[in-house]
C-alpha cells in the first residue's frame, strides 16, 4: 500500500544524490520514530527522508520537498542547509510547482498544404 500511496502522491521511495540512495519513508505516528511535533526528518547519515502520513495529502508533498531540500543542501554542503526559513520557503515553492506541472500533449498543428 505504501508504494501506491508514494506514486498517488508523487514521492518517490528512492533517489540518488552523489552516489547515495536515498530512501523515502512514509510513516504512520504510532511508527513514528522522531519528536513527535516533527512533520518530517532528513538523516544524512542514513541517507533517509521520513514523512509522517498523519497530514492532509499536499502537506505530505510540502513535508517531503521540504527533506528533500535539506538532503540537496546537504549533498551540496551548502551553508542554507540548517537555515529553516528559507528550506521551508523552497521546499513550498517546490511543491507548489511540481504538483502544478501540466503534462498535456501539445495541440497536433494542421499540416499546410504549401
Amino acid at each position: 500500500m505504501a508504494a501506491c500511496r508514494h506514486q498517488r502522491l508523487g514521492i518517490p521511495k528512492a533517489f540518488q544524490l552523489h552516489g547515495h540512495v536515498v530512501t523515502v519513508r512514509i510513516l504512520s505516528l504510532s511508527r513514528w520514530p522522531h519528536a513527535k511535533n516533527a512533520l518530517g526528518l532528513y538523516d544524512p547519515k542514513l541517507h533517509r527522508i521520513d514523512v509522517r502520513s498523519d497530514q492532509p495529502d499536499t502537506a505530505i508533498q510540502q513535508t517531503f520537498c521540504h527533506e528533500f531540500v535539506h538532503a540537496v543542501l546537504g549533498a551540496m554542503e551548502h551553508r542554507l542547509y540548517s537555515d529553516e526559513v528559507f528550506v521551508d520557503n523552497f521546499g513550498s515553492l517546490l511543491q507548489q510547482a511540481l504538483a502544478s506541472f501540466s503534462h498535456r500533449r501539445p495541440r497536433a498543428r494542421p499540416k499546410s498544404n504549401g
